[in-house]
């Protein structure tokens, strides 16, 4: 490939008819973090069974029946009953049984009747498996008592599917519940796979109670996140980190919500959410801190996203609901709480909590957004005004410097593949206009079937003079729709790199940009296309991850340069890139179509040009993919190519592309 770069790319000694210059004498403003941005929603188990590491699915037994129909406290756990041996698990509450703390609405009893050919266990397989590796530390924790009735051992075991024991120790159970912990190492694992279980035994007959149950791998920098997912989301080189959604930020009664109190403290402490928007429990055990904890490990600016005092969501038959203006105080005071908690010294109420939590010094959050999609709808947009003014007023009264985020449009169609056809319940493309607000961004969305036209959406003459900065913090093109576990291919990734270099070169009116969806677990996903995707084992980027970072993440420029382009197929942004004392010139590009595009890049102002310039290059079909099997399908390769002040460059069909120049003024 190299090679066949520095034959087609060369010295310029014609003049073609498509041709891009570049004007290296007048840096303007400071390249916007496109695509370094994140937004962490827990759908999709893409936090839970994803990057929160943790390895028991349903942990709490707190999988209650839902709009869905899931089944309860038992769901995800099972039993192990050798020969004739005989018991049963049942979900439990306090009107069968005392339980840990308040916070806890159930556990689960093993009830055994016998034991004749063995030990009966309490078995739990892991987020659709339990990857296991040899001679490796697993923290397990799990909160138990016995029955009256109960006069043996728990002995708890990391095994394999078929039984084969790799780690094991025996406790002696009380009458009161007890805190049980070990660290197990694992040895005699010959092979790495996700065909393993954790089961607890009970060596005799009677009942036994079981609650919290956990078990911790080795994480990311010791803070409780997946190695392989984390180094992903690392090697993106955020700028911004959003959390917790989407539809998960909604509420209008703390009746059913996600409660941010709930998310904080030791496990055991947390109830988790009542909100079932997406199928499943979310027991917030990736909570508060750890969202924070996480920014501050990736070096990223940490963003909340508040409720607005609205619930609404797509995904359940509930009706939306406003909270009323009388009862916003209830929200407020909720908010300043949380801000407290994040921002405030250790002789503030909810800062001594937090520290009493383990971190001492504040997080100094400045950056927040009011509500999550609250503007779109029709019936919305007067509710949401009102309530963002209440929150927003309240917010700025104590904390002046804050920066809010406004909810701006949702933008794009969608194919839905049941209904055999595109619908578009969103608004048109006109650019949001939040009259009368103050704010700091306008959050749009753009979830659509292909974004590639609008590369030119925020240039000046198309936006509200009124709005200084926009962000967008999801947007994504997937032509075969958004429906669970649809994985987007290389042509939507072609898609969006077009749109987002049209966000680059408008680097004024950014914030900041993001995927929409995070990650999900291969065949259990909720919602869209994902950048990422995982299974008990392993994980892979889709090919828009793999754009974010080649045009993006390790290619961040620093101020913007002014271009002049003039192609058929080729869409551009330029920059120069001085970090740690470089001088580098950064011509982006992508060719959506079939057809490779020969131009003509002068770098006007530019003497001392290094002649050979480095690219780096992602091609392949539109149809590609990246999968488990084969993770790297679609990826980027780099090479050298014969630059100049002046030089003629091939832009292949169906390319991402990133020339990197070296030049003095």
């Amino acid at each position: 490939m190299a090679g066949f770069c520095l034959l087609l790319n060369m010295a310029c000694t014609h003049k073609n008819s498509s041709s891009c210059i570049v004007d290296v004498s007048k840096p303007g403003v400071e390249v916007a973090p496109i695509c370094r941005g994140q937004e962490l929603e827990e759908f999709n188990h893409g936090l839970e069974g994803g990057l929160y590491a943790q390895m028991i699915n349903n942990p709490s037994f707190e999988e209650v029946s839902d709009w869905y129909g899931t089944s309860g406290p038992t769901k995800y756990w099972g039993t192990v009953l050798p020969g004739s041996s005989a018991g049963t698990i049942s979900g439990q509450t306090s009107a069968n049984t005392g339980l840990i703390n308040s916070h806890q609405v159930h556990c689960v009893k093993l009830a055994v009747t016998s034991v004749a050919s063995g030990n009966v266990g309490l078995r739990n397989d892991g987020f659709w498996g339990m990857k296991l590796e040899n001679n490796t530390t697993y923290k397990v924790s799990f909160w138990a008592k016995k029955g009256s009735n109960f006069s043996g051992t728990l002995t708890a075991k990391l095994e394999s599917s078929g039984g084969t024991s790799y780690a094991s120790k025996t406790f002696t159970p009380t009458t009161s519940w007890a805190h049980y912990t070990c660290d197990f190492v694992t040895s005699g694992i010959t092979s790495v796979s996700g065909n393993n279980r954790f089961v607890i035994y009970a060596s005799a007959t009677g009942d036994v109670y079981f609650d919290v149950v956990t078990i911790m791998p080795p994480t990311w920098k010791n803070h409780g996140c997946r190695i392989d997912i984390a180094q992903k989301v690392d090697s993106m080189h955020l700028a911004f980190l959003a959390y917790p959604g989407g539809f998960d930020a909604h509420w209008a009664s703390y009746d059913y919500c996600r409660r941010w109190k709930e998310s904080i403290g030791p496990l055991e402490q947390r109830g988790g959410s009542t909100s079932y928007c997406w199928g499943y429990k979310n027991d917030l055990y990736f909570g508060t801190d750890e969202f924070f904890q996480l920014a501050e490990d990736l070096g990223a600016e940490p963003m909340y996203v508040f409720t607005a005092g609205i619930f609404s969501d797509g995904c359940t038959t509930l009706p939306i609901v406003y909270t009323p203006i009388e009862s916003m105080s209830v929200v407020t005071k909720d908010i300043l709480d949380f801000l407290q908690y994040c921002n405030g010294d250790t002789l503030t109420p909810w800062g001594a909590v937090r520290a009493a939590n383990g971190h001492k010094a504040p997080y100094n959050l400045q950056y927040v957004e009011i509500g999550a999609e609250n503007n779109h709808r029709a019936n919305d947009s007067a509710a949401y005004a009102q309530r963002y003014r209440i929150i927003h007023d309240t917010i700025i009264k104590y904390y002046p410097d804050m920066k809010i985020a406004f909810n701006g449009q949702l933008y794009g169609e969608q194919y839905d593949p049941d209904k055999k056809k595109t619908f578009n319940d969103h608004h048109g493309d006109e650019v949001s206009h939040p009259e009368g607000q103050s704010f700091w961004a306008v959050d749009d969305h753009f979830l659509s079937n292909d974004n590639s036209g609008r590369y030119n959406f925020y240039d000046s003459a198309n936006c509200d003079p009124g709005i200084s900065k926009f962000m967008i913090q999801e947007y994504c093109s997937s032509h075969k729709g958004m429906a669970a576990n649809v994985d987007a291919d290389f042509s939507d990734a072609l898609a969006d790199g077009i749109f987002m270099l049209g966000c680059e070169k408008n680097s004024e009116r950014m914030s900041w940009t993001g995927y929409g969806n995070f990650g999900s677990i291969v065949g259990h996903g909720d919602f869209g296309a994902n950048l990422l995707w995982f299974d008990a084992v392993s994980c892979y980027g889709n090919p828009g991850y793999y754009m974010h970072t080649t045009l993006f993440g390790n290619n961040h420029g620093t101020r913007i340069l002014p271009f002049t382009a003039k192609t058929k197929n080729t869409y551009f942004s330029a920059s120069v890139d001085t970090a740690a004392g470089k001088n580098d010139i950064l011509v982006k590009a992508v060719n959506k179509t079939d057809n490779s595009e020969v131009v003509d890049i002068t770098l006007s102002g530019a003497s001392d040009v290094n002649p050979v310039g480095h690219y780096t290059v992602i091609t392949a079909a539109n149809d590609a993919t990246n999968s488990i099997e084969n993770p790297t399908n679609v990826h980027p390769t780099t090479g050298t190519f014969i630059a100049g002040g002046r030089f003629t460059y091939t832009f292949p069909a169906r390319s991402i592309n990133v020339l990197r120049i070296n030049a003095v003024k």
